[in-house]
């Protein structure tokens, strides 16, 4: 079973940056999920929301900033990191999961990705793409269909694993409270990959790991 810090280790560093995969690393995770927009020159920057109001000390949405307009603004005290500047540090350290969040993500981290399977030391096994959207998912597939891809869900659990199976996905992201043992069953049977999210709390993570999934993600990885 996987145990993958969330954004990093959310709970201890300043999420989604460099640092917070750090420690996620150095409390045990041997993944990481973080979240990705496209900037306004068309880098892949790791960022959660649209904005940068709430996590950073700069104001405005990322699409309409330059990457260099980001690298001036920092996440209590970090920088702002490239997809390809995390895949860098992580080489041989950690798998990724790659949630797709801004518009024209899917593309460009499908091939960011087939790249980097290309050239360094990362395989498909340890770059997943995910997404709450099965279209960003069905471009991935459209580019390559080697990378690993997962929908995202918080509810309606059982409709999206039928998705899963019908797109030929080799993983479903659910929310920790959504998971059930005959969902977990029937993705098992059909070999897609169950992941939990955000699951923080110690009784809670000790039922997740009774399931047979594949891993958990959680704000705290030390306590996976």
């Amino acid at each position: 079973m996987q145990k993958i810090g969330h954004r990093g280790a959310k709970a201890y560093v300043a999420e989604n940056t460099i640092a917070s995969i750090e420690k996620a690393i150095q409390l045990g995770a041997d993944a990481v999920e973080i979240d990705v927009h496209v900037c306004k020159t068309g880098e892949i920057v790791v960022i959660h929301d649209s904005t940068i109001n709430r996590t950073t000390t700069g104001q405005g949405k990322v699409k309409e900033l330059t990457l260099n307009e980001l690298r001036l603004i920092t996440t209590h005290g970090y920088s702002i990191p490239t997809l390809e500047e995390v895949l860098v540090f992580c080489e041989d350290k950690c798998t990724i999961h790659i949630e797709l969040k801004g518009k024209g993500t899917a593309a460009k981290v499908a091939d960011i990705v087939t790249k980097y399977v290309g050239q360094t030391k990362w395989t498909y096994e340890t770059l997943l793409v995910s997404s709450f959207k099965c279209s960003k998912l069905d471009k991935v597939k459209q580019i390559n269909p080697n990378i690993n891809r997962g929908i995202i869900v918080d509810k309606k659990a059982s409709k999206a694993l039928v998705q899963s199976k019908e797109d030929k996905c080799s993983a479903i992201y659910i929310a920790f409270n959504k998971v059930k043992p005959h969902i977990v069953a029937f993705a098992n049977s059909h070999n897609i990959q169950v992941y939990v999210w955000t699951v923080n709390k110690p009784k809670k993570i000790s039922k997740m790991k009774a399931l047979s999934i594949s891993g958990i993600i959680s704000d705290f990885p030390d306590l996976l």
